[in-house]
């Protein structure tokens, strides 16, 4: 057998010896051991070692406590000025936002036509771009540089990083905040489902309650997928196979209870409407939170829904003068006074919630943040629970994160002095045992002025770190500059040469105002140093320093203790105290009006001696009584006696009235009236975005308005489903709705629909249908579309074979639209279309409910008689658009005079406060007599809306929705004095005008304190301002989505920014 060469021995052996030395460390990395001694270790809120140990190993906590043995082979850290927390944790970040891509960018609600044609193919992707459910922050690269160490900076070690962009967004993941791969960053993939309740920029959704819609239906279609794969893994052959659908596939662990569903809510309305959509669709549910939990934080509270609140406190607002002043509203500067007491009044409350530094223009700012919420009567211990315990239990990871404990990830969290004080700073930060420092706070502990023993006598030390890392000895009259500056934790290094003598390096470490340390000059050798810090006297001038603190640091000639060295102007004094804040009680409701909470209800009420409309069978009654009852209307009549403890009324001289119904309005809704994207868009609720913070329904309390049927807007021919409520101001959202009320659904012929009067606003390419006749095919299709569906459901019941079909929101609406089971209420002008109308729903085998404007109704009244159509409509309104030409006042008159159901409604905020002089309007125009046309506002609206048998009239039994007038209802010089719903009185004059005052002097104090306080109002809000509702909010409810189709922002320039955002917020379509 040959031998082999010796220079390929050499070389295989070589070869060997490589592989052995770049294989096996992948293997097996070097341990990582290290220890902090001496420390204060906060192991978890309310738990402190004082003079603790802490072991690391290979990025887990092995051993805590008072007298730990630290093992041999361990890296020893000083810990004698350090507390050290669990590593913070913040709870929502979102990623660095990417570039805006090219290409057009409307406000939200301009669709493109419909979604679908817009859209490019998604593969196996949800059809709307905006569920995105599948996507993964895990798989990707979530945070830059600059982030991760921001967030380092501010104190936090880990943090759950947040789909940035969509509806229902993907899922996030919890990641350290260190440096390395992704893999090695991983804490946990696929922490929760991120959700936000958001309008699409480009096509559907376009409205927030078409996003509610998107959410609700994506959850159904989950199940739905679920349920059709277990059908067909059971009996594959000979049924179809389900589609595949990644967002359906990444929702089963959300339906299934094994991951939350996190909602991104914009303000405190919408904690409460993802509570809503969660437990309709059975997931847990956790909310990033607005910072106005405050105002509404009962309902909060027992919704049980965990928060992750900001503490993005807005800035002082802008007060500078008079003119600027009148451009703030009361309620904004309620909040930017009462918002930094939030995270106080949600642990008052026993609300679970964790605080993240979303939201804030630097992350830096996050710990003086918290320490106002701590000066609002937040606890320590609360606050940091609340980026320690709370967010690890939250995130699913108690059990390696959260608290100091052996087995858990090394993540600490280093400072000097209290995490949330003025005077501390985050040292250092180790994410999974990994150390490192914070550029800021390193040397912190050294910064400032000192006196050491060094060479023959005391010399001034002082130590700057704010700006540049200097360090000056003042010997005599001569300042030496220190060079090789540097700094580790409370260890700060540098070489100072004084003239031709040899270099002299210092290596110190500052610990509870002492210096110490060695002083090594080459060839003589290693000598201590001691050094004691000199305070700092009130006002923050060095003490006995002249001159000033440039970036912090102390400079110039330094006084001892036996006295002081001449030079400079001495210390500024004390800097001014800061002002306290303002006290005012947590308001229920919209800050603008009186009342702060809703008010109690009496056992019973007894209006005596007034003039009664009874708007029912027994007319207009003198001098008699209104009995009430929980509630309820008990007896009317004269000579009624008031039962014992009864609130009794002298109404002697008033008249009384039933409340006033309006069956169209559009006066607290959020996000848009309408959804005006697609042609037909029934499966959108107004319910899911009815603003109980609106004004406008106080303001219609004042004019006698008890109940508001409110309208998506006429932008489809088939709009959305619609919403009953009773003015109940200072009630939430779901205690305005009037229950047991049959559905109503929105239709709309006409100009509106086919988009005639958009004019710039109009999409491109132009949205179908474009013409009055391709309205009538789209509302048959869609009805022959729901009656298939109906056809579907049918057999799948009877037989159980197959897939199930799918639940469609549109065609359940449909569908009950067909039963009869859901009132049609039509925007229409033209009597061509209003028969049109009426002929297709007798096709179908039903009617329509309610024609609503129904200006030409006087040419078709005898046939909208015989279909059984109520006819609301306004009382005056023509001219205002060529489809409306023919309208004339006489038109309710004459509707009425042929047996027609015939009422006025608003349509219009203003209006809206007025309506009982609307009514006078059909004794002007047709001599209607007065006990008719109060019914025109009353009873009508109400039989219009199938709630007839409880309101709109003073009869026993029905609800005491009532109103006192201090003269005839019908009279426009009467006012209202007082508003009663449910035997509540929700409105009350003479107490409004007494509580102006309050008002007005709590509004002047806090324009006082935020003119003192504008240049120094803490951490900011990215954006932070002035700010009514979330800016999307604003942008999706401007004039586009109005009837009149006008763009309204350069119509009205006399108006400030305020009345400009209320009055588009309220804005509706004629």
């Amino acid at each position: 057998m040959s031998q082999l060469p010796g220079r390929v021995l050499r070389g295989l052996l070589f070869s060997a010896i490589m592989l052995a030395l770049f294989s096996f460390p992948a293997l097996a990395k070097t341990p990582r051991i290290h220890a902090i001694v001496g420390a204060r270790i906060v192991v978890a809120p309310g738990q402190v070692i004082e003079g603790g140990t802490i072991v690391m190993r290979d990025g887990v906590i092995t051993a805590v406590g008072a007298g730990v043995p630290v093992p041999a082979d361990a890296r020893v850290w000083e810990g004698d000025s350090l507390t050290v927390y669990p590593g913070l944790i913040d709870a929502f970040v979102l990623p660095a936002e990417a570039p805006a891509a090219a290409g057009p960018q409307g406000p939200p609600g301009r669709g493109r036509g419909q979604q679908a044609a817009a859209q490019p193919s998604r593969g196996a992707a949800h059809e709307l771009s905006m569920v995105r459910a599948e996507t993964r922050v895990s798989e990707m690269a979530p945070l830059s540089k600059d982030q991760t160490e921001g967030l380092r900076a501010a104190g936090f070690a880990a943090a759950q990083v947040a789909p940035r962009t969509g509806i229902v967004r993907g899922q996030s993941a919890v990641v350290g905040l260190g440096e390395g791969t992704p893999r090695d960053l991983l804490v946990k993939e696929d922490a929760a489902q991120v959700i936000a309740l958001e309008a699409a920029r480009e096509g559907y959704p376009g409205s927030l309650m078409g996003a509610i819609a998107v959410i609700r239906q994506a959850f159904l279609d989950a199940k739905w997928y679920r349920d059709a794969l277990a059908v067909y893994a059971r009996a594959p052959h000979g049924v179809e196979r389900p589609e595949t659908n990644l967002a359906w596939e990444a929702l089963q662990t959300v339906i299934g209870g094994k991951q939350p569903a996190l909602f991104v809510a914009d303000e405190m309305l919408e904690v409460l409407r993802a509570a809503t959509i969660a437990r309709e669709a059975g997931v847990t549910a956790q909310v990033v939170g607005s910072g106005d939990e405050y105002k509404r934080v009962r309902e909060i509270a027992a919704t049980q829904v965990p928060l992750i609140e900001p503490v993005n406190f807005p800035e002082a607002p802008d007060v500078s003068d008079p003119d600027a002043a009148v451009e703030v509203s009361t309620e904004e500067l309620r909040h930017w006074n009462q918002a930094p007491g939030n995270p106080a009044v949600l642990a008052q409350n026993k609300v679970t919630f964790a605080l993240t530094a979303n939201g804030l223009k630097d992350v830096k700012g996050f710990r003086a943040a918290v320490g106002k919420a701590i000066e609002r009567g937040l606890t320590p211990d609360q606050a940091l629970a609340a980026v320690t315990t709370t967010p690890a239990r939250l995130l699913g990871l108690e059990g390696r994160l959260g608290t100091l404990a052996a087995g858990k990830i090394a993540n600490l969290t280093v400072t000097r002095g209290d995490l949330f004080s003025e005077k501390g700073k985050v040292a250092e930060v180790w994410v999974d045992g990994d150390r490192y420092d914070v550029a800021d706070a390193a040397g912190a502990a050294a910064k400032g002025s000192w006196w050491i023993d060094w060479g023959h006598g005391r010399h001034a030390l002082v130590v700057e770190t704010d700006k540049d890392t200097t360090v000056r000895i003042v010997v005599g009259a001569d300042t030496l500059k220190a060079t090789g500056v540097r700094y580790e934790g409370a260890r700060v290094r540098f070489t100072v040469r004084r003239g031709t003598e040899p270099a002299e390096d210092f290596d110190l470490r500052a610990a509870h105002d002492v210096l110490r340390g060695t002083l090594s000059v080459l060839g003589v050798g290693a000598h201590k140093v001691v050094g004691v810090k000199q305070p700092e006297p009130e006002g923050g001038a060095g003490r006995g320093m002249g001159g000033r603190r440039p970036g912090g640091a102390l400079s110039g000639a330094l006084g001892g203790p036996r006295g002081e060295m001449a030079g400079g102007e001495g210390a500024q004094g004390a800097a001014p105290k800061k002002d306290e804040p303002v006290v005012t009680p947590v308001v229920m409701g919209n800050t603008e009006a009186w009342r702060m909470s809703p008010p109690a209800q009496p056992t019973a009420v007894l209006v005596k001696n007034a003039t009664l409309w009874t708007a029912g069978p027994r007319g207009t009654l003198e001098h008699a009584d209104l009995l009430v009852r929980a509630g309820k209307i008990a007896a009317v009549g004269k000579g009624l006696a008031a039962p014992a403890g009864a609130v009794v009324i002298d109404a002697t001289g008033r008249d009384v009235a039933p409340g006033i119904v309006d069956e169209h309005s559009h006066s607290a809704i959020l996000g848009n009236v309408n959804e005006c994207t697609n042609s037909v868009t029934c499966e959108v609720r107004i319910q899911d975005v009815v603003n109980s913070e609106s004004i406008n329904i106080y303001r219609q309390l004042a004019g006698g308005t008890t109940i508001m049927h409110l309208l998506h807007g006429s932008c489809n021919a088939i709009g959305g489903q619609l919403a009953v409520i009773k003015n109940k101001w200072g009630e939430p959202p779901d205690r305005l709705l009037m229950p047991n009320v049959q559905p109503t659904v929105k239709f709309a012929l006409g100009e509106n629909p086919k988009q005639s009067n958009f004019g710039s606003q109009r999409p491109e390419p132009p949205r179908y249908p474009q013409s009055r006749a391709g309205i009538e095919q789209v509302i048959r299709d869609a009805f022959t579309r729901a009656r298939d569906y109906k056809a579907q459901w049918a057999e799948w019941n009877a037989r159980h074979v197959g897939l199930p079909p799918r639940r469609n929101l549109q065609f359940d609406a449909l569908a009950e639209i067909i039963d009869g089971k859901r009132l049609i209420h039509c925007h229409s002008y033209r009597q061509d279309e209003i028969l049109m109308l009426m002929r297709l729903c007798e096709d179908f085998g039903f009617r329509v409910n309610t024609f609503t404007h129904i200006l030409e109704g006087y040419k078709v009244a005898d046939e909208m008689a015989a279909h059984g159509a109520s006819a609301i409509g306004f009382s005056d309104w023509w001219g205002y658009k060529f489809e409306v030409i023919d309208a004339i006042p006489y038109n309710a008159y004459i509707m009425w005079d042929r047996g027609v159901n015939v009422g006025f409604n608003s349509d219009d905020n203003e209006l809206a406060r007025r309506l009982n002089t609307e009514a006078a309007k059909a004794i002007k125009y047709g001599g209607v007599p007065p006990e008719e046309a109060i019914k025109f506002v009353t009873l009508n609206p109400a039989k219009s809306l199938k709630i007839d048998d409880r309101v709109g009239s003073l009869e026993v039994g029905k609800d005491a929705d009532f109103s006192i007038w201090n003269g005839s209802p019908l009279s426009p010089y009467a006012a209202c004095q007082q508003t009663w719903i449910d035997g509540r009185k929700y409105f009350d004059r003479a107490a409004d005008l007494a509580g102006r005052g309050a008002l007005a002097r709590e509004r002047d104090s806090l324009i006082v304190r935020a003119r003192a306080q504008k240049k120094d109002s803490g951490p900011a809000a990215a954006g932070a301002g002035r700010r009514m509702w979330p800016p999307r909010y604003l942008e999706a409810t401007d004039m586009s989505g109005t009837d009149c189709g006008l763009d309204g922002h350069d119509a009205m320039p006399f108006l400030s920014e305020t009345e400009r955002r209320a009055l588009l917020n309220g804005e509706v379509q004629r």
